[in-house]
């Protein structure tokens, strides 16, 4: 619980600039990437972004659909709910969420599931929430050959801009967040291991960033 703590405080005291940061790092690209996890779970009627932060993604989403967006941090929820007021928005843990079984047509998580402290239980939540052959989408971080040049673009290039922004701790957790990335193979073990199948990868950036598809089974 302590680790959730700090993280949940580390997201709501850099919520203000996060948008911005996330902008800059993902060179302005990330709003068409979420886009491109969206297709992936287009047609669910009750949509479940965990880890929504300043709810990017639920804004992005089919508004005849029931949003629903869940965070640790309360100071990205602030700012989520006044983007989208029609959403609706929970302080949850993604390990225990609080929504009945087979709930949800979908799930989808940006640049989250190298945050989460217990990825197999999460993912068993989330199986227990989404409908059979409910849908689940990630988009992340890889790790691959190209993954530390944007490490080092973070730790040197853009270091100054991150320490004013965020604070020399906060930025070394988002450095160290990016050293914990999984790769292709990696998450489709997990996945698949904790009754999901992968139905289809997709890479921008040069491979660095993926949307990751899969289906309950």
């Amino acid at each position: 619980m302590k680790r959730k703590r700090i993280t949940a405080d580390i997201f709501s005291s850099v919520s203000r600039h996060y948008d911005i940061f996330l902008n800059l790092i993902t060179f302005r690209k990330i709003k068409d990437w979420q886009m491109t996890m969206l297709k992936e779970v287009e047609g669910a009627k009750t949509l479940l972004d965990v880890g929504t932060g300043t709810g990017e993604v639920l804004l992005q989403a089919d508004p005849q659909a029931l949003r629903v967006g869940i965070d640790l941090s309360l100071g990205m929820l602030k700012i989520a709910h006044k983007k989208c007021s029609d959403c609706g928005f929970v302080l949850a843990d993604a390990e225990n969420m609080p929504f009945k079984t087979s709930s949800c047509d979908a799930i989808t998580l940006s640049l989250v599931y190298r945050h989460l402290h217990n990825r197999d239980q999460f993912l068993k939540e989330a199986r227990r929430v989404l409908k059979p052959e409910g849908k689940l989408a990630i988009l992340d971080i890889n790790k691959f050959w190209l993954t530390p040049l944007l490490v080092f673009f973070m730790k040197f290039l853009i270091k100054p801009l991150g320490l004013i922004l965020f604070g020399r701790e906060k930025w070394e957790f988002f450095i160290h967040s990016l050293e914990n990335s999984l790769n292709e193979e990696e998450l489709k073990r997990e996945l698949e291991a904790n009754g999901f199948k992968v139905t289809k990868t997709q890479k921008r950036l040069f491979g660095i960033v993926y949307i990751v598809s899969a289906q309950r089974i």
